[in-house]
């Protein structure tokens, strides 16, 4: 059934608005033959004619004035446009309390202390450039990082490596390669029909599952080589290389995501396939991305590697920009038409294939391709590609650090056995001391980098390798017996050399004991004492 018409008001323009009302009061018509004439409702003629006021309005009138509307809508669109966006229940409690702080008279609920849904909703209507949005969560560093000087700082140096390698002439030879993790399952809860009313509306399918890593690389030409697919696991079995698309490469990872050692193999990869000359590899700068071999790799196959400054790649990255949302999308659509034809069966990492390789036709299209690299200014080369809207919410965070304006104002003071053991030391009658046996010092330092070792941590950090600062305890008895700083107290060693940023790692107040005698307080590097040894006094107590 059609929903009823709504009757129309307020046809009539001001214009006819001031004429019936001239003829009325110039008695040159009546009342009724005015409002016949000007085509005006007869009561609301009469109405302004008794309050004599010319202006149209329709129903009663709102709670806030126009003024207070617009400001409101322009602080709503502000907010949004910096990373803030109010949700409904906020706006309406704030309109309930702007309207109980300025004692302006409102129907609004005192019970809530909120404003209407009725209002918000007609609130709404007025300002149609507003409406209900689901927002996308943004990570605090990537809306701290992604600010115009940091962007326009990378655009400089990257436009160096453009130039010099003739990408302009050239698109061919710029690449750009992300990884993108799949899940064997629906990524985005689906829209569906049913009933209205109905409290719970389920789909079977598995909430949790394995991630497969897949590793893109297109050009700027708007091709791309052939995919490379990580499975979790350690045993390659013969079902895994089957329906996939043509030249994919398949590798086992211990996690399913891309290592230092499987980089490399993609670096091989792209040289097998990239365009002649020397290319231009645009990359983010995960942890994995980050090794020696990778730079040989690179090397070897004539590839100039280029990192992007990081949480900047979801504007910066083509990849990102274009094939992985489209990716997501028919992935999403394969799946769930997967699920339908199959009820009950999971999506397996041999079932992967054949779903995958008809997203993956879908998603890496010319179009997407080329307007990734354009959206991100990449190709053509434009840092005005990056509009103004996505560094808004870096500027709560943005500031200019100049070095003229350093003060010592906000510095804390010393935690307290750091602060006893730096009292002790007389500078004034030190200075001269610490010159004359800056030679002792310089020896015991170079002994300590002597030691600097590198070595294989079983647990490696985000690059591999783990460096180990060896630190040699300082030799108290082999230092000059006329050092006067050493007469009345015996300050830590490491401490007063802190002083001159010699050993910055032994400034902290961690691993510190206190000699029972002269209640000083020592670290256990210095005195050569470790966590087992319970009994201490200082050398000089001793």
């Amino acid at each position: 059934m059609e929903p009823p018409c709504k009757k129309r008001r307020g046809l009539w323009s001001l214009q006819q608005l001031r004429a019936a009302m001239s003829a009325v009061q110039d008695g040159l018509m009546s009342q009724r033959a005015a409002a016949a004439h000007y085509s005006i409702p007869r009561r609301t003629l009469v109405n302004h004619l008794t309050s004599g006021k010319v202006e149209k309005q329709i129903g009663r009138r709102t709670v806030l004035t126009p003024e207070q509307e617009n400001d409101l809508a322009s602080r709503i669109k502000r907010l949004a446009f910096i990373g803030f966006p109010l949700t409904p229940n906020v706006i309406r409690h704030q309109a309930f309390l702007f309207c109980d702080q300025q004692k302006i008279p409102n129907n609004f609920n005192q019970t809530s202390k909120r404003a209407g849904k009725d209002w918000l909703k007609l609130f709404l209507k007025i300002h149609p450039d507003i409406l209900n949005r689901k927002v996308q969560i943004l990570n605090p560093g990537r809306a701290q990082k992604l600010n115009k000087h940091i962007v326009m700082q990378n655009f400089t140096e990257y436009k160096k490596t453009y130039d010099e390698l003739d990408i302009g002439q050239h698109p061919q030879r710029l690449y750009n390669m992300d990884e993108k993790g799949c899940r064997l399952t629906i990524h985005n809860q689906p829209v569906v029909l049913a009933q209205k009313g109905m409290k719970r509306v389920h789909m079977v399918a598995p909430e949790h599952a394995e991630n497969v890593t897949v590793a893109a690389c297109v050009n700027a030409l708007g091709s791309s080589i052939p995919p490379m697919i990580l499975f979790k696991g350690k045993r390659l079995k013969p079902e895994f290389n089957d329906n996939l698309p043509a030249g994919s490469l398949v590798k086992m990872a211990k996690k399913g995501s891309m290592t230092s050692s499987l980089f490399v193999d993609f670096i091989h990869r792209l040289g097998k396939y990239k365009a002649a000359r020397t290319c231009l590899l645009v990359f983010d700068g995960a942890s994995c991305h980050l090794d020696y071999s990778i730079v040989e790799a690179a090397d070897h196959h004539d590839i100039v590697l280029y990192c992007l400054p990081s949480n900047t790649t979801h504007e910066l990255q083509p990849l990102d920009k274009s094939v992985n949302k489209s990716f997501e999308h028919h992935w999403d659509k394969e799946t769930l038409l997967y699920l339908y034809q199959n009820p009950g069966k999971k999506i397996t990492k041999a079932r992967f294939n054949s779903i995958f390789s008809r997203v993956w036709s879908k998603c890496m299209t010319f179009e997407n391709i080329v307007s990734g690299f354009r959206a991100t200014g990449l190709y053509p080369l434009n840092p005005d590609a990056i509009p103004e809207e996505a560094y808004a919410p870096s500027v709560l965070t943005e500031k200019q650090i100049s070095p003229d304006n350093v003060t010592t104002e906000n510095i804390r003071p010393l935690q307290k056995p750091l602060e006893a053991c730096l009292s002790s030391i007389n500078l004034a009658n030190t200075s001269q001391n610490l010159a004359d046996h800056s030679h002792s010092e310089k020896t015991v330092f170079e002994d300590q980098n002597s030691n600097m070792s590198l070595g294989n941590s079983p647990t490696p950090g985000p690059s591999g390798i783990n460096l180990r600062h060896v630190v040699k305890s300082p030799d108290v008895s082999s230092l000059d017996s006329d050092m006067t700083f050493f007469d009345d107290h015996y300050p830590c060693s490491p401490s007063l050399l802190h002083q001159n940023d010699f050993s910055p790692a032994l400034s902290t107040t961690a691993d510190m004991r206190q000699c029972p005698v002269c209640q000083k307080w020592f670290h256990e590097e210095c005195v050569g004492l470790t966590k087992n040894d319970i009994d201490f006094q200082c050398p000089m107590c001793n």
